[in-house]
């Protein structure tokens, strides 16, 4: 059982649901992409606490952490600010349940994180973790005094020889231009020891295919794990490539959070010492249940793959 501490934000998730005459409902839960990727680690057997900052007293705030809780996830590390809600998203779905995302997260207390959290209990956190895991959406909402203290603690517990991951998943409305959002990620990837990206976030970050940097990276010293469209994936380290193929494709119900549970059984598997190949294919197999389901994440009562 690893331990990891995972930092970002959780917001109120709006999923349609079947209605009536072709308007859809829309039923009320707890997500945001590093939230999803901490349940499933959770759920997979790992000793999770999260980091982020909430409101005080409101019922979206207390269901945040009732949720957190349930899964058996740590909640020391959440900072309560009055007078302040979480963020709200709602999920639009195509009918390949293909996903589109409208956020209201403007005065969200996440924005406030590092200037509400005491910078000491992170590292103390995170220096008894095997793994610290963020995503380039942590860096987008938690503004530049965040990211530039966050910048310096994630380089700081890379030198006590705690692993770091970084899921780049770039979402362009976040930041106020793409040079922005390149600047900090490239800011946080020398402490990596894990990164994941797809082209999709490549291209218009850097003009490139994820593959060509995720090698420059590797030399480096990082684990790269590169997604392409088909789903085939591609692991570049310093010693070698991993390539694997596509799995067999799955009927998708909504596409929410497939890269968030990629992340956590790929993490999860490589912290109990599987091979590249293994954790890969335990990856795929838990999206694979994620994308068969709506919202981000799924009832507790759905199994998780083992271990292959």
């Amino acid at each position: 059982m690893a331990r990891i501490t995972v930092l970002g934000e959780c917001m109120v998730e709006l999923s349609p649901e079947a209605g009536d005459g072709g308007a859809p409902l829309y039923r009320m839960g707890f997500a945001g992409d590093t939230f999803n990727t901490a349940i499933y680690m959770a759920r997979l057997g790992d000793q999770v606490a999260y980091c982020t900052a909430l409101g005080q007293g409101d019922p979206f705030s207390e269901g945040v952490l009732t949720a957190m809780r349930r899964e058996g996830m740590d909640t020391q590390l959440v900072r309560q600010v009055e007078n302040r809600l979480p963020g709200l998203y709602a999920i639009v779905l195509d009918d390949h349940g293909e996903r589109k995302f409208h956020y209201w997260r403007e005065r969200a207390p996440i924005r406030d994180l590092f200037s509400a959290h005491t910078a000491d209990q992170l590292i103390e956190a995170a220096k008894a973790s095997d793994l610290v895991y963020l995503s380039g959406v942590t860096l987008a909402v938690i503004g530049d005094i965040g990211r530039a203290r966050l910048r310096d603690i994630l380089a700081y517990v890379h030198s006590h020889g705690v692993a770091v991951a970084l899921d780049f998943n770039y979402r362009p409305a976040l930041w106020p231009s793409a040079e922005a959002a390149r600047a900090a990620l490239d800011g946080v990837v020398p402490a990596c020891r894990y990164v994941s990206l797809s082209s999709e976030d490549s291209r218009p970050l850097y003009g490139r295919e994820a593959e060509d940097l995720a090698a420059e990276w590797a030399a480096a010293g990082a684990e790269v794990v590169a997604r392409d469209e088909s789903h085939a994936v591609n692991v570049l380290r310093p010693d070698g490539r991993t390539a694997t193929p596509a799995p067999a494709r799955v009927k998708a119900v909504d596409t929410t959070g497939a890269g968030d549970s990629f992340n956590a059984a790929y993490l999860s598997s490589r912290l109990a010492g599987a091979t590249i190949a293994d954790a890969v294919a335990r990856a795929h197999a838990l999206a694979g249940i994620v994308v068969s389901h709506r919202g981000a994440i799924v009832a507790p009562e759905v199994g998780m793959p083992s271990l292959v």
